[in-house]
């Protein structure tokens, strides 16, 4: 998995769940291979410091297997207590001899059993003598990123955001209250053995407490909950759609956001689902079956250019743009190596096309919600900024009436009210990096 990362370009995530489907693990066997990919991953730029510290070839030089190897030797070595160090060295050893590398064997031996014996002596760059170097070293995020936060938050809060990253995030449920309302799902995810506790920020969300197999669970196979962050729900809130309305979910897929919404609705009035990608629409249609979601219609189709009769027909639209995804790195740790600065103004553009395209969809008086998973400014704020100052008709709402009760003690570091903007970070409110606008399409021009 980690060579499909490191030559081939693959997402993690999508490598561990196709070996899950190949490879079936009990639940300890799978939490330890997925700790072994994701952790190796995660803490690589701390990795190749320490390696390049006690290994007279560089990690930039080494052969790409050894180099993955000794990563992630050494993620056993510096990051995982219980597994002891000779057997974190012999399994390195007898990987290299199994990729065929077997005159390698002793490198790898001997590099990874010094920096056992020596790892309480590892010395990091120093934070006064460059913050840059120091976090992005210390702390396993690119130095651009880090360069970025610094200008933003300084160094203190940077630290906090790269260590919330570093942290395993929590899996949160949302509760389909189509079928089930949350007390209940407890109970019985309590009888299936699963423990979880309410959300504290989403009524409808739990936060799982221990490692499950959720998709061998009856609750799960009987469409009473499926996995989605907090942040990600807040959407739909936001967006809050009557039942009986008319929605578009402009950039659907694989259908979180999409059966929340038909879930706010009541299951009542008509949902389109926009994606230019085939198989994502298929991952809807397969929720909505699962959920018991009758209202959901799928469509391919370019939200930048949606089709001509619904102009001016939409009560409530929500574009969730496509984005660097640099809020969710905490959940997939392989984006912070994947996204470049460079990046950014592509996305920015792409996310102006479809604004401005889908909006037009929305009637008077309709409700567009915009988000992202990003925490950069360029694909948030300034987006929104970009369409009120080029599109007539719309303003912003104040987004603290929208927002659980639970998020308002957040109000003062997370909302931007004067452009009716939410913007949530991992290191602040425990959720992920996501960020929230809600515009009103009105009838009178802003002058």
């Amino acid at each position: 998995m980690l060579l499909a990362v490191d030559r081939d370009g693959a997402y993690a995530n999508l490598a561990l769940q196709a070996s899950a489907a190949d490879h079936p693990l009990g639940p300890k066997d799978a939490a330890l291979l997925t700790e072994l990919v994701y952790g190796t991953l995660r803490w690589q730029n701390t990795l190749d410091w320490v390696i390049d510290q006690y290994s007279k070839t560089p990690v930039a030089r080494m052969n790409q297997i050894v180099r993955l190897i000794v990563r992630m030797g050494a993620y056993q070595l510096l990051f995982l207590e219980r597994v002891p160090a000779a057997a974190a060295c012999n399994e390195a050893v007898e990987l290299a001899k199994a990729w065929k590398l077997g005159g390698l064997a002793g490198f790898v031996n001997g590099l990874l059993r010094n920096i056992a014996r020596r790892q309480t002596a590892i010395d990091f760059p120093a934070l006064d003598a460059g913050p840059v170097l120091h976090i992005s070293v210390k702390y396993s995020h690119p130095a651009w990123l880090v360069r970025r936060w610094l200008k933003r938050y300084g160094p203190e809060e940077t630290i906090a955001f790269c260590r919330a990253n570093n942290e395993p995030p929590p899996v949160v449920l949302r509760c389909n209250t189509l079928r089930i309302e949350p007390e209940a799902l407890l109970r019985r995810l309590e009888d299936e053995g699963v423990a979880a506790v309410p959300s504290p920020l989403i009524p409808e969300g739990l936060r799982l407490a221990q490692h499950a197999m959720l998709k061998n669970l009856p609750s799960f196979r009987s469409g009473c909950f499926t996995v989605q962050d907090e942040s990600s729900m807040l959407a739909s809130i936001v967006l809050q759609p009557e039942a009986g309305s008319l929605v578009v979910d402009a950039c659907a897929g694989p259908g979180g956001k999409t059966t929340h919404l038909a879930q706010i609705m009541k299951n009542s009035g008509k949902l389109l689902a926009f994606d230019v990608h085939e198989h994502r629409l298929r991952l809807i249609r397969d929720a909505c079956r699962r959920l018991g979601i009758t209202i959901v219609s799928t469509c391919l189709q370019d939200a930048a250019d949606p089709p001509q009769e619904l102009m001016g027909q939409v009560d409530y639209l929500l574009v969730d743009a496509p984005c660097s995804g640099l809020g969710v790195i905490r959940r997939r740790p392989d984006l912070r190596w994947r996204v470049q600065e460079q990046d950014l103004p592509a996305h920015t553009r792409q996310q102006q096309q479809i604004l401005a395209g889908a909006s037009r969809c929305l009637k008077p008086g309709g409700v567009m919600l915009y988000s992202t998973c990003s925490s950069e400014p360029e694909e948030n704020g300034e987006v929104v900024a970009a369409f009120l100052n080029s599109h007539d008709h719309w303003q912003a709402q104040d987004i603290t009436t929208l927002v659980p009760p639970a998020l308002l003690r957040f109000a003062d570091d997370c909302l931007m009210a004067e452009r009716g903007c939410l913007q949530l970070l991992p290191h602040r409110h425990g959720t992920d990096g996501f960020f929230l606008a809600a515009l009103k399409k009105t009838t009178e021009s802003r002058g």
